[in-house]
């Protein structure tokens, strides 16, 4: 079986893909897409996994196919109730945190308009509240939905450095609760988020100060 992912190393959606990758030791031909994503996506967009020129353009799908294709180690437990927590997790990060904080990229920029200023204030405010809605639901895990890293945690690096660094250039905060505070040291702890967390991070600075020179 052949494998080729194409991915974009600015691309959220990529990231957790490459939480995964790193997980499970997985080597896998990577082909980084600058544009055109057409020329080789169903769906015009990355990731796009190529198995046996088979193309799958879906990250959550991608990160499937590879738990069950390579189960060890593994991203859930044995536990279905377990697991249903973690799925329904994952879907709060992408659909909550994720969506949300992807809002202030458009405000990146030289100039701005008048009502910029409380579009992002309510930009900040719906992250906190969905925040408060993950981190509630997380209640004593240690991580987002069990004591080890799962499916929920895959894409919990690209939001923090979102943050820190949108954090930075608005020069706003959000309200971080004691359960925010005790995953980020986790987060910052533990090999496989940290080292994607500050990957992304990067890519992010690097994206800010372009679009300002632009």
């Amino acid at each position: 079986m052949k494998l080729k992912l194409y991915t974009n190393s600015h691309s959220v959606t990529c990231s957790k893909i490459e939480v995964v990758i790193d997980f499970k030791s997985l080597e896998i031909e990577k082909i980084e897409a600058i544009n055109n994503y057409g020329a080789f996506s169903p769906t015009a967009t990355v990731p796009c996994l190529s198995i046996d020129n088979n193309m799958i353009s879906d990250s959550s799908s991608i990160i499937e196919y590879f738990e069950e294709a390579f189960s060890s180690p593994s991203l859930l437990t044995k536990d279905a109730g377990t697991n249903i927590l973690i799925r329904f997790q994952a879907t709060l990060v992408d659909e909550k945190l994720i969506s949300t904080i992807r809002k202030l990229f458009s405000f990146v920029k030289n100039t701005s308009h008048p009502s910029d200023s409380m579009m992002i204030d309510n930009i900040f405010k719906e992250i906190e509240n969905n925040l408060n809605l993950v981190f509630q639901i997380k209640r004593s895990n240690l991580y987002l939905a069990s004591s080890s890293m799962s499916l929920a945690d895959c894409n919990t690096p690209a939001f923090f450095s979102m943050l820190k660094e949108f954090e930075n250039h608005f020069n706003k905060q959000v309200e971080k609760s004691n359960s925010f505070i005790e995953y980020e040291k986790v987060l910052q702890s533990d090999q496989n988020l940290f080292k994607e967390y500050k990957r992304y991070g990067f890519e992010i600075r690097n994206w800010i100060a372009n679009k300002l020179l632009a």
